[in-house]
């Protein structure tokens, strides 16, 4: 079980964070390098978020165009990455944003299929835009055994609207989740508590940013610390990447992972590995690995240091 060192005041926990990023620019700035199948997958524009098996030797991604988006799977054999292959739940549909729940026993995704037999592909209304066949709902598929079982629909608590994406399970099951507002405005992130079999009503993060909106939360299991991306000052790109800490009177305030990682550190899809060592995104290809600079592939750093200095062991 991953323990977080709790401050008695939310005060201790700024005040932690801040010598935390006094001591990583001190230290020097950490390597963001390209994940290998975002590499292997060379031929497709996007490539994001990894969700890794708990023995780290399955990864989850989607690949993805302006159109489109399919859930392959990529596994560890011989000592590098397969071919990616498309995932047998995945194919048909708008498929993206895998999140395995810590015990390997399930996957969460969004997705823009029917709910019914017959039903149309789902619409999008987030930002202030309509999405045709863009939408989001959230989807359960359960291994059994070497198999993925039928994908299930979450509930309607979860399921709110139609621009619902981007989930991250945590130890007991519960949900973490980015959502609109109703009627197409700026995304925030939820917290649904998965208790007695059931999700509870989703709760809006206390960081989670009114003006400016929120999306993509990465959770570790226990929930002693989320990774997720934002527009919010003070970020210099389309969107940076932020770290709160859980503390014994909350959530900490984000802090811009620029300013205690790397100024190459900013993107969305956040992920993490298994061991909760390595930081994964979403992002522009650096002009040293080749390929096409538009395209934007899986990114890895680690986070390792961090962690340590902030009492994540």
């Amino acid at each position: 079980m991953i323990r977080l060192v709790q401050c008695s005041a939310q005060v201790c926990a700024l005040s932690l964070l801040a010598l935390v990023s006094s001591s990583f620019r001190a230290a020097g700035q950490a390597q963001v390098t390209v994940f290998v199948p975002g590499e292997i997958a060379s031929a497709v524009p996007y490539n994001m978020s990894p969700a890794f098996s708990p023995d780290g030797k399955r990864v989850y991604f989607a690949e993805a165009d302006n159109k489109t988006s399919v859930i392959v799977v990529s596994r560890w054999t011989g000592g590098q990455w397969s071919d990616p292959q498309t995932a047998p739940f995945s194919g048909h549909d708008r498929d993206l944003e895998p999140a395995f729940a810590p015990s390997g026993k399930f996957l969460v995704f969004a997705s823009n299929r029917a709910t019914t037999p017959s039903g149309a592909r789902l619409d999008g209304h987030y930002n202030d835009k309509v999405f045709p066949a863009a939408g989001g709902h959230l989807w359960k598929v359960t291994r059994k055994g070497h198999t993925w079982e039928k994908p299930q629909l979450l509930p309607g608590s979860i399921n709110a609207n139609d621009a619902v994406f981007s989930p991250a399970v945590t130890a007991d099951g519960s949900l973490y989740f980015m959502r609109a507002d109703d009627g197409g405005g700026v995304f925030h992130i939820y917290r649904s508590q998965f208790r007695n079999g059931r999700y509870e009503a989703p709760v809006r993060a206390s960081f989670s940013n009114t003006t400016y909106g929120d999306y993509d939360p990465a959770v570790a299991p226990d929930e002693s610390f989320l990774i997720f991306s934002s527009p919010r000052p003070p970020a210099t790109h389309a969107t940076d990447l932020f770290i709160v800490f859980h503390t014994a009177s909350g959530w900490s305030d984000p802090v811009d992972l620029r300013s205690v990682l790397s100024s190459d550190v900013h993107g969305v899809e956040a992920r993490l590995s298994p061991d909760l060592k390595t930081l994964y995104l979403t992002g522009a290809r650096p002009a040293s690995s080749g390929g096409d600079p538009n395209s934007r592939v899986i990114l890895k750093v680690s986070i390792a240091q961090l962690l340590a200095s902030h009492g994540v062991s």
